[in-house]
């Protein structure tokens, strides 16, 4: 029953995936509400269901391609094998699992390299979007894996020890560990982590800094944190992002929104992150994650208990990695479900801070912020509800020009 199960789950998340997806796609053909319907002309808005369709069929391939495999390294028990392949030439179980799940990755990542590929050199590249070379994408690629490899592989050698040394209170410890991590990473990633990648530079004086730091005066917010990212190296499209809190809470500019808007539209993003942190809402994402984070810690030292796990993965007895990978294959539906309560509350706390920004700034340039970013990106218009609730974590632009008034 368990590997029918595994297969089911496997083949009906794509369904689920690609049917949204299908109607999404007829939604954005349609006709969007008058109050977004003149942002593109005719052309614009051919373009912008045009990109789409092609972001979608590349999709579909690629989830096509990658599920079907997966149903028949099940089916046929294909990760029993590889554990065998490993197994007999290593002792150590710890090291068994790690080396596992890194094959796994590597697999993984092979499969939806090509994929990446003709998404940032083809689609992104056709619509004007992508900024990227070859040079900076491998270097991605290169920088991304070796800091998967120490962060992401110290952090599981960790939680395989664990499991190994506390059996019983293993998803206690596990979710400790895991919790801590999410904080520091949560306090201090944007400064650690994310210059591997980008530059961060503080905002230079003049009149942009000094409409943000008059804004952030009059709502008793100290400004140490401000810095613009070189965005444009990688693509057009304009964003900005909130994290930390306490002293070590930091907003980051893309340079492509500075490009792209005005210095009141800019002060008025500013005002919507800022609006993120006054209204409490990255905490309490962050608690709730959490939270989540130790009930599925929970079922898994449950699942862990029972060989079945591993078995009807093709094995002859348990084993961590293959018992973890077919649970958290079973618990699939358990993360949709609850992917759409996130992404509820995600788009309650974007409409929150939308109307903290136009409350505590100005209306206009909050409105016509949106619209521009909206645009700039070739955004559908008019999103299939059902794809909105399983997708979207801000809401779609008529909703948030509603809100704002």
């Amino acid at each position: 029953m368990l590997l029918e199960a595994l297969i089911i789950i496997v083949a009906g998340s794509f369904i689920l995936e690609a049917l949204l997806d299908h109607l999404n796609q007829r939604s954005s053909e349609g006709r969007p509400d008058p109050l977004v319907a003149h942002l593109y002309d005719e052309k614009e808005h051919q373009r912008s269901i045009s990109y789409g369709y092609e972001k979608n069929q590349l999709g579909l391939i690629s989830g096509l391609f990658s599920t079907g495999l997966m149903v028949l390294a099940i089916g046929f028990g294909w990760f029993a094998r590889l554990d065998d392949f490993v197994s007999e030439r290593i002792d150590n179980s710890l090291v068994v699992s790690l080396v596992f799940i890194g094959a796994l990755s590597l697999i993984s990542w092979l499969i939806s390299l090509p994929f990446a590929i003709k998404s940032t050199f083809g689609i992104e590249a056709k619509y004007g979007f992508n900024k990227a070379t070859p040079k900076t994408f491998i270097t991605d690629i290169v920088k991304g894996s070796v800091v998967g490899v120490i962060i992401g592989g110290s952090l599981l050698a960790a939680v395989i020890w664990l499991y190994e040394r506390f059996e019983d209170r293993f998803w206690l410890y596990g979710w400790l560990l895991v919790a801590s991590f999410s904080i520091f990473m949560f306090m201090f990633g944007t400064k650690l982590i994310l210059p591997l990648f980008n530059k961060l530079t503080p905002l230079e004086d003049g009149e942009l800094k000094g409409a943000i730091g008059q804004y952030c005066k009059s709502q008793g917010y100290s400004l140490k944190n401000l810095f613009v990212m070189d965005g444009s190296k990688r693509s057009t499209k304009a964003n900005a992002f909130f994290s930390g809190m306490g002293k070590s809470k930091t907003i980051v500019l893309f340079d492509t929104l500075i490009e792209k808007l005005s210095k009141d539209e800019i002060v008025a993003v500013l005002a919507h992150e800022i609006g993120h942190y006054k209204r409490k809402h990255t905490l309490a994402m962050f608690l709730a994650s959490n939270i989540q984070t130790l009930a599925i810690f929970a079922l898994l030292g449950w699942a862990l208990q029972y060989p079945e796990f591993s078995k009807a993965l093709g094995a002859e007895e348990g084993k961590f990695h293959l018992s973890a990978l077919a649970f958290f294959i079973l618990l699939t539906p358990l993360q949709i479900l609850l992917g759409l309560l996130n992404n509820s509350l995600s788009r309650r706390n974007e409409f929150d801070a939308d109307t903290f920004a136009a409350k505590t700034y100005k209306q206009a340039p909050m409105r016509s912020a949106l619209s521009k970013i909206s645009t700039d990106s070739l955004a559908n218009l008019n999103p299939h509800p059902l794809y909105v609730a399983f997708n979207y974590t801000h809401p779609p632009l008529v909703q948030r020009l509603k809100n704002v008034g």
